[in-house]
């Protein structure tokens, strides 16, 4: 839910204008306020219970000295007659509660704001009989209901009831009754139908913020109309049909904010009207005809966001007059020939976005004036002469992330390069390019990602490569390197140490990135480079010699793929010593030796594979390695424990007996000759196979992914069985049902990734929507997870559980179909959401820990089942933010008289209670360790570890306990939500998360515990 706010909006104008004529006819009064007026305002405070009034609300008269609270009276009688209340300015004083129906009685009242607080119910109907009412503010509450029977206000300038959660059609009395209304702000909540109940606004409106509600239909022709307006919102709703040409009749304009909609049709080429137009964000419709030229007339613009749309034609509009530009996103659209040489004029731009496009030629030279450039993406496109490229780009000073990939096809990639001081991302990947690694990287001192992969780059990796001290992301797989593994690789700081700082976690663009696992997947969103697993990605090359002992130093490693490589020797012991390590994979190589058992202290290893060595021994048992697939082992013939087949007295796989005395007849040579024959036949299919289908298991291709090209599902799908549960509310669906709703699983519709797979949103036929988790086919507990997931879930039926509707399994795609989580997940709210998106308030985050106790208590209770993978990502919020545990993957349903599960020990790292490391079992008070986490979380708003942040406590729990421990209370909670009229509250769920995260699991409160406590604090702040 964005909301693009101005610097200086004239919302703010109108209320600094309000309050400097209000000062001038107040006085400074000393006698009391009317009887009237200090009676309602008395029945108004009655209504909370909490906030700072409550205390600062003295119990005299004088009302007209109260905080917040400004009085006038009749310049006739000062000293007669007692002053009447004229503005209350209660904005984020902390207010629990209701608002009284009192409020009506402040008959002079003019000013009314009552933002970020923690209102709730339906606003009062007899609000509308304060008829000198000017400004009403009531944004950032949790008021809800129809304000259908609300009546007018006839002096009204601002109504502006933003973020909350009103429902219903639009208000049409607010425009019907006032002639004046300027600002008119209804975003952020859940109203519906179409802009009808807005026909009388007319032409006295500034500004129209309807962003992130449910509204749909075509814009009407009366909004053209409005030749006043300033800020034309309407973001993430379901608009839909063409903007008419009318749009040039607005003149006035300043913000058209469309994003996330369902217009179609060619963007109308009248912006030479809107000559005051600062930011057109129209992204993620379905645009399409050519850039309109006449936006070069709009000399103010400062950001033109077009991406993920369907444009087309050239850029042929002169970039030179928009003098003040400083975001152009055109990405992702069908734009042709050749680079703009005018946006070499724009002095200002510092974020250019032009990927996934058709265009080629040379990066103009003239491009070296853009001085302030600080993103740039041409990935995707068609450009060629990357030495040219690069002389121009480094004379861009300011420059921190480049990236090129899909680009430059199958030229040299230059040795001689230098002033890219300060950049932190570079991506050259799927280029074909030839060379080698270039020493010009070595003057980055700033690198943290480096992405080379899907070249034909050959030579030994450099020896320097160790000293990028920031370098976190390295991938150079794919590619025809050789030589040995630089011992300098395992002292890279940043992946040695958390001590190293990042200079990437404060810059955002709001331009999301992806990872590619290979050629066919779709990528990976991370709206943080910093989110980023840490990573080293040498696969698909040829390098030889031994794995480093020294590899164990790299404690901060979350990914090594050394597979498909000439590699030798034994694997070192000291590997374990990758205590966050979740992905190992050695695959094709020539390592010999055994399988080291220390590697069970990988606890956090999810994915791992030795296969197709020369591995001789038992596999480890236990813990994690029970919970890999055979596939990970495969092709070692001298491999031998539970997976595969059983070890013989020494350890080694038992010999066929051979039977050299039994003479071959007829049948036996008959038998033999057609399993050769189906042998030969498989071994071309596989052989086929792979020559279609080059497949690894590396992150690669770092860029901007296509959001509007398909991901095609394997076939079949018309036949295939799809279940659905009686509770579902589905009927007669099917399996292609569910592939059209999500757009043959567009990368437009990815809403997530959970675990093995990417979570889809579908539109079904009967207009509903629905949540399809499709899992990754190439995964070794992919089955298990499903099995388990099903199961789980369709006995686990909760209001704070995400709820299973239906599934498919279809070949090696296995489908399951939730109910939709309108919100996201909290991981996004707590650490991805973008700058413009409002923190979640403290009520609101209670109500989320509360509401995600009482599903875990459920599962805990009823099915007896243990989660074992709560976290932020896992609890999904609804339309009005209440939490939905979700992902029963690693849930293992237990029989009534068990106290825990002994499987293999899966989950997510900062999350994973201390005991399971010695244990090797996974409890209920394990579950309550992991919830203890989320509530830290909450309250802090930090990750439970903080991946390559400069932080001398990398561990949120250890620095928890450290800052309480010195007694530093006011530190650990979010700046956010910290105001001292909470601070009981949050002291004391502080001690509830405390209590969860015992180090002794005996000294753990149950679940059950937990949601009385919570339910304990709820009701005080109620």
């Amino acid at each position: 839910m964005l909301k693009f706010v101005p610097s200086m909006s004239s919302f703010s104008w109108v209320l600094l204008a309000f309050l400097f004529c209000l000062s001038l006819s107040t006085e400074t009064l000393s006698q009391a306020c009317h009887p009237v007026d200090l009676l309602a305002l008395k029945e108004f405070a009655g209504r909370f219970t909490n906030g700072s009034i409550l205390s600062s609300w003295s119990s005299d008269s004088k009302c007209c000295n109260w905080d917040g609270v400004i009085c006038e009276n009749d310049a006739k009688n000062l000293s007669k007659i007692p002053s009447r209340v004229t503005m209350l300015s209660l904005s984020a004083k902390g207010l629990r509660g209701v608002i009284s129906n009192s409020l009506s009685h402040l008959q002079k009242l003019r000013y009314l704001d009552l933002s970020f607080n923690h209102l709730e119910g339906e606003l009062p109907k007899n609000l509308s009989n304060l008829k000198n009412l000017e400004v009403l503010n009531v944004s950032s509450n949790s008021l809800n209901g129809n304000m259908l029977d609300i009546g007018g206000f006839p002096n009204l300038i601002v109504f502006n009831v933003s973020n909350n959660s009103f429902s219903g059609e639009l208000y049409p009395q607010v425009c019907a009754s006032s002639m004046n209304l300027r600002v008119l702000d209804l975003s952020m909540n859940h109203f519906t139908g179409n802009l009808e109940g807005l026909r009388n606004c007319g032409k006295s409106l500034h500004e129209l913020h309807l962003d992130s509600n449910s509204l749909s239909g075509v814009l009407p022709e009366f909004v053209y109309s409005m030749s006043s307006l300033k800020w034309l919102s309407l973001s993430s709703n379901n608009f839909s049909g063409q903007l008419s040409t009318k749009l040039g009749k607005l003149s006035n304009l300043e913000s058209l904010v469309v994003f996330e909609n369902r217009f179609v049709g060619p963007l109308p080429n009248v912006f030479d009207n809107l000559t005051h137009i600062e930011q057109i964000i129209a992204h993620t419709n379905s645009f399409s005809g050519r850039f309109p030229s006449t936006i070069e007339a709009c000399s103010n613009l400062r950001i033109l966001d077009l991406r993920n749309n369907s444009l087309s034609g050239s850029l042929s509009a002169d970039f030179s007059k928009l003098r003040n530009l400083c975001t152009l996103d055109l990405a992702s659209n069908h734009f042709k020939g050749l680079l703009p040489n005018s946006l070499s004029n724009c002095h200002e731009l510092r974020i250019l976005n032009l990927a996934k496009n058709k265009l080629y030629g040379e990066i103009p030279i003239s491009y070296m004036n853009l001085s302030n450039l600080s993103f740039l993406s041409f990935s995707n496109n068609g450009f060629t002469n990357l030495p040219l490229a690069l002389s121009v780009l480094h004379n861009c000073k300011n420059l921190t992330t480049l990236i090129l990939t899909k680009n430059f096809h199958g030229e040299e990639l230059p040795v001689d390069v230098s002033g890219f001081e300060r950049l932190m991302v570079l991506a050259i990947a799927n280029c074909a390019l030839k060379g080698q690694i270039p020493a010009w990287l070595l003057g980055c001192p700033k690198l943290e990602v480096l992405d080379l992969s899907w070249n034909r780059l050959d030579g030994v990796i450099p020896s320097w490569i160790g000293q990028l001290e920031r370098l976190f992301y390295l991938d150079f797989s794919n590619n025809s390197l050789s030589g040995e593994l630089p011992k300098s690789l395992t002292d890279l700081k940043s992946l040695v140490s958390s001590n190293i700082s990042s200079s990437i976690l404060s810059s955002s663009t709001g331009i999301p990135l992806y990872v590619k696992r290979n050629l066919s997947a779709r990528g990976l969103q991370y709206n943080q480079v910093a989110s980023f697993p840490p990573s080293i990605c040498l696969s698909h090359n040829k390098i030889t010699g031994t794995i480093l002992p020294d590899f164990g130093k790299l404690r901060q490693l979350h990914l090594l793929d050394l597979s498909k490589n000439n590699l030798s020797g034994i694997i070192p012991n000291s590997i374990s010593e990758m205590g966050n390590l979740e992905v190992l994979d050695l695959s094709s190589n020539n390592l010999h030796g055994s399988i080291p058992a220390s590697l069970n202290k990988l606890t956090f290893l999810s994915m791992f594979s030795v296969a197709n060595n020369h591995l001789q021994g038992a596999i480890p048992s236990g813990t994690q390695f029970s919970g890999f697939p055979s596939s990970s082992f495969e092709g070692n013939p001298g491999l031998c424990g539970k997976i595969l087949s059983p070890c013989s007295v020494n350890g080694r796989r038992p010999s066929l007996q051979s039977n050299s005395d039994r003479k071959l007849g007829r049948n036996d040579v008959f038998g033999i000759t057609l399993g050769i024959g189906a042998g030969i036949a498989i071994l071309l299919a596989c052989i086929l196979l792979k020559m279609s289908r080059r497949k690894h298991g590396d992150l690669g291709d770092l860029e901007e992914e296509d959001n509007s090209r398909t991901n095609g599902f394997s076939g079949g799908f018309a036949a295939s069985k799809l279940v659905l549960f009686q509770s579902s509310g589905y009927r007669d669906l099917t399996v292609l049902d569910v592939v059209e709703a999500t757009n043959n699983f567009s990368q437009s519709n990815i809403i997530g990734c959970g675990g093995f797979g990417l979570v889809y949103r579908a539109e079904l036929p009967n207009g509903s929507k629905a949540a399809i988790k499709r899992l990754s086919g190439d995964c070794g507990q992919m089955e298990r997870e499903f099995q388990a997931e099903v199961e789980a879930l369709s006995r686990a039926q909760h209001k704070n559980l995400v709820s299973l509707k239906g599934y498919c399994k279809h070949g090696n795609d296995r489908l399951l179909i939730y109910s939709y989580m309108e919100n996201g997940s909290l991981d996004y709210w707590l650490h991805e959401r973008v700058d413009d998106e409002p923190p979640l308030k403290w009520r609101t985050r209670l109500k989320i820990a509360k509401g995600a106790a009482h599903g875990l208590a459920y599962l805990h209770n009823e099915p007896n089942i243990i989660h074992r993978d709560i976290k932020t990502s896992n609890i999904l919020l609804d339309e009005r933010f209440k939490a939905h545990l979700a992902d029963f993957g690693l849930a293992r349903l237990l029989c009534p008289y068990d106290t825990h599960v002994t499987t293999d020990l899966v989950g997510t790292l900062g999350y994973i209670p201390p005991e399971y490391g010695q244990t090797l079992s996974a409890t209920f008070k394990g579950d309550v360790y992991s919830f203890g986490v989320v509530v830290l979380e909450l309250i802090t708003s930090r990750r439970p570890v903080e991946v390559v942040k400069g932080k001398n406590c990398r561990d949120l729990v250890s620095w928890v306990f450290q800052m309480k421990l010195e007694g530093r209370y006011a530190e650990i909670f979010d700046i956010s939500i910290w105001e001292k009229s909470c601070e009981k509250e949050l002291l004391e769920v502080l001690g509830i998360a405390c209590k969860c995260l015992d180090q002794d699991p005996r000294r753990r409160p149950s679940i059950e515990e937990v949601v009385l406590w919570l339910d304990g604090v709820a009701e005080a702040v109620q």
